[in-house]
């Protein structure tokens, strides 16, 4: 027996270099790594249990998947809430603020409650799968039961149930006392509790059987070569089924694992000499621990824990070539948490100030750096959390295939059941991040999908007419416009007509305008075909059993929302509403007063034109030369909802950009000569020559906007100019834009009559919103009659930690007693994990 402990070279190493096949190789793990890095997610939320009408607060912590250091390589996260059905609720993305993703989904508008899944991911873990994505589990409860209240929770009926075994290692060898786990599930997916016994094909009883958590358990037994057997397996309800046990395998090496609570010891078994060259490695999320060759003198390997990483290990035998042999994962409660101590101060009456002094220190005693994010609710009225901790979703369901539930039992206590059901949990839902027998070959994973740093909107774009409708596409470019944010920007279109836009950032429901434009002279339109954003397939998980509540949460919940007469203490948060009357020309905007002419949707509408520039040129007193609009042979200026937009080159007539008299020296003339302020006239039409491009490069790019978006339009003459800074007496005119707002804008999306325009709004960014909660500062504010009924008290996603790893987070109380949770959860910028619960009471 061989102890690995630090009086060898260290079993814990991330740069160290280690011998294959007699020569010196660079750390393999290291060099994947650096070519596919791997993300993780965990969300806090302020609690798990909600009534409708509440919001759910919640705080999105990526990590990168090796260090657990806190990482926004990322630029969003996206957030899912579905029912029971798999239907999707709600859609939110969130975007990294100072490296922080933190949003909020309000409730108010469910149809059906009880069992809902969240599931947070970026678009970047789609290349490990869905498996990887975070879930948990929620409760929406209605606020009033009624006949038509659509439930999606019921007591659970299972009827059927399917047993599955995994010897450890991977096979049973006759002769070698065994471990073998097993798990219990019924025909809806979720766990169940079973008993049974072990017996042999001549039914005898070898052993008895038990589930220890989860629907899961282990046995052992020693199994006699010839002898097959089966598992008589009884569920609560009297159901008794037969499962057989994989047949015992003599050829294989399989490895073995004794715990202690100090080390494990690691053992190769086989019913046949072991070949020569196996190695032995051992690696922690990608962080190699040990790799060696296996010494056939040596019976086992003890590794001491204290000198490995916590989370979960993978050890793997390998042959001579570098194939897996045999897989064991073992958990080893590792440094990886933070400490964390919090002191409260306050007098703890209602309507109060608490102040929480919170100081958090890395494992050697410094002091931590990095934020957490933190919830107070009412533990009369909020169930405590079952859907996991940050800890257990960095250190272990984060490593695991499957659904795990109530993952924080296992780390409860270090009782011998909790120990030995955990072991269960890692045979029978093992998972690997990377292959790594192919890793030792150094057949390096690539991702196929990158990182996203930013929106982008891609498509494709086809000429119209019968012939020719796929050549010159790259004569095109592509514009965008935004018109709520007078945004502006433009690609190129490649031979096939593809195009992507992106460089940009805007919130959710922001409406964009595209349109394909010749890049010079003219071209016949181009019809737009816009990608529709894809997301990946998302599964909801099993139902969980219900807990048993020892506190009539639902009853106090509702009683509190009947004391306040709402949900929320405030409603901040609220769908669109839409408010529809007759319009009138009557407005209290100064581009709409001081209009000399104005004309209306239904007017515009009559004139029969497909763009603003359209409608323009056929306005009275308008010309239209070249890359200049002209009224009364006057440059104008444009307005797009109010705002001035920036006057054009005064190019031709009274100009002086550096671009028109480029243009006007190529043709032989100076500005002077073209025009002489004194002479009104211009020059002869034979005697300018000036080249007049049709591309109009030079105007807003806004009026090639389709009008059926266009609420007005106002032409602002002379003196009334003055309000927006025209002192020339040769500006003569402001052509002010208004275009439709809500419901009437929406509406008029659906029926563009433009084959060369489309309008996309694909899911943007969520606008952030803060969490109110009342302040009771002065007198005249605790006395104030209005009730304070809380069931989360505080919520803030990003609590900082100063320079001496110290933070004060300060709330009031609410009417209720003083009985409260407080969970705070994070990530130190070393990837050690902030976690604690505290409760207060009076």
């Amino acid at each position: 027996m061989c102890s690995v402990n630090s009086e060898l070279p260290p079993p814990y190493t991330h740069s160290e270099n280690f011998s294959y096949s007699s020569s010196l190789y660079a750390n393999p793990f290291i060099e994947q790594i650096e070519h596919y890095p791997q993300e993780k997610l965990h969300v806090s939320t302020d609690k798990d249990s909600y009534i409708a009408g509440d919001t759910i607060w919640l705080r999105a912590h990526c990590a990168d998947a090796a260090t657990h250091r806190p990482v926004a390589a990322s630029r969003y996260v996206y957030v899912e809430l579905r029912d029971d059905r798999r239907a999707l609720v709600r859609r939110i993305k969130l975007l990294s603020r100072d490296s922080v993703y933190s949003g909020y989904l309000p409730t108010q508008s469910l149809e059906r409650f009880g069992d809902y899944s969240l599931t947070a991911y970026t678009l970047y873990m789609r290349n490990p799968g869905p498996e990887y994505f975070f879930k948990k589990p929620l409760t929406i409860w209605p606020y009033q039961e009624s006949r038509r209240t659509q439930r999606n929770t019921s007591v659970r009926k299972v009827s059927d149930f399917d047993v599955s075994f995994f010897p450890e290692g991977g096979y049973l060898i006759d002769g070698y006392d065994c471990c073998v786990a097993f798990k219990a599930l019924g025909d809806d997916g979720g766990s169940v509790e079973v008993t049974g016994v072990l017996k042999n094909d001549r039914e005898e009883v070898v052993d008895t059987l038990r589930t220890l958590h989860g629907g899961m358990g282990c046995l052992r037994f020693t199994p006699h070569t010839g002898e097959r057997y089966y598992a008589e397996c009884t569920m609560e309800g009297g159901k008794t089924e037969r499962f057989d046990l994989p047949a015992s395998n003599n050829l294989a090496c399989v490895l073995r694992v004794l715990h202690t609570e100090r080390d494990f010891t690691v053992m190769v078994q086989s019913g046949r000499p072991l070949p020569k060259g196996l190695r032995l490695l051992v690696h922690c999320r990608g962080n190699l621990c040990y790799f060696r060759e296996w010494n056939d003198d040596l019976p086992s390997l003890i590794f001491k824990r204290d000198k490995l990483p916590g989370g979960v290990l993978q050890i793997l035998l390998l042959d001579k070539a570098g194939n897996a042999l045999s897989e064991r994962l073992v958990f080893n409660r590792g440094e990886e948490l933070a400490t964390t101590d919090m002191q409260v101060r306050g007098s703890l009456k209602q309507r109060t100030k608490v102040t929480l002094a919170v100081s958090a220190t890395d494992p050697d005693g410094g002091p931590a750096a990095g934020d957490f994010s933190i919830a107070v609710t009412d533990r009369a009225a909020v169930p405590s959390a079952m859907s996991g901790s940050i800890y257990s979703t960095l250190l272990l369901t984060s490593e695991l295939r499957g659904t795990i539930e109530t993952p924080d039992w296992y780390f409860e206590g270090r009782d011998a059941a909790r120990v030995a059901a955990l072991d269960a949990l890692l045979l029978t839902q093992g998972w690997r991040r990377y292959d790594v027998p192919e890793l030792m070959k150094k057949e390096y994973v690539e991702p196929q999908y990158p990182l996203e740093v930013g929106q982008e909107i891609a498509g494709r774009i086809n000429k119209g007419g019968l012939w020719n409708r796929r050549k010159k596409l790259d004569r095109y470019e592509m514009r965008m416009i935004v018109p709520s944010l007078h945004y502006v920007t433009k690609c190129a279109v490649d031979d096939t007509g593809a195009f992507a836009l992106n460089g940009f950032d805007f919130p959710d429901s922001t409406l964009y305008v595209l349109r394909p434009a010749a890049v010079r002279g003219s071209m016949p339109e181009a019809t737009v075909k816009v990608a529709r954003d894809s997301f990946p397939e998302v599964g909801t998980l099993p139902r969980v059993p219900a807990q048993e509540q020892k506190k009539p949460y639902i009853a106090q919940a509702r009683y509190y929302i009947e004391q306040r007469g709402q949900t929320d203490m405030r409603n901040i948060l609220i769908d669109t509403v839409y408010v529809t009357h007759h319009k009138r020309l009557e407005s209290t905007r100064p581009e709409h007063r001081l209009a000399a002419r104005t004309w209306t949707a239904e007017q515009i509408k009559e004139a029969g034109a497909g763009t603003i520039l359209d409608f323009i040129a056929r306005m009275p007193g308008i010309l239209m030369r070249g890359t200049n609009i002209l009224y009364r042979r006057e440059k104008v200026q444009f307005m797009l909802d109010g705002l001035i937009e920036e006057p054009l080159e005064y190019s031709l007539y009274h100009g002086t950009g550096e671009r028109s008299l480029k243009r006007l020296k190529t043709q032989g003339m100076s500005a002077q000569e073209f025009y002489n302020p004194l002479d009104e006239s211009p020059k002869e039409e034979s005697k300018r020559n000036v080249d007049y491009r049709e591309d109009y490069d030079e105007l807003p790019s806004f009026l090639w906007y389709p009008l059926n978006i266009v609420e007005r339009i106002d032409l602002i003459e002379s003196s009334n100019m003055v309000l927006w800074g025209a002192t020339s007496w040769r500006q003569v005119g402001i052509i002010s834009i208004t275009t439709k707002k809500g419901k009437d804008l929406d509406d008029a999306t659906r029926t563009l009559p433009a084959r060369d325009v489309e309008f996309v709004s694909p899911l943007g960014y969520q606008t952030p919103a803060e969490f109110y909660a009342p302040a009771y500062a002065t007198e005249k504010a605790r006395r104030s009659m209005v009730p304070d009924y809380r069931t989360t008290l505080y919520w803030n996603p990003t609590v900082k930690l100063d320079d001496t790893g110290q933070a004060i987070v300060e709330f009031y109380t609410s009417d209720a007693p003083v009985n409260y949770d407080i969970t705070i959860e994070g990530i130190t910028q070393t990837g050690k994990i902030v976690r604690t619960v505290k409760i207060i009471t009076e």
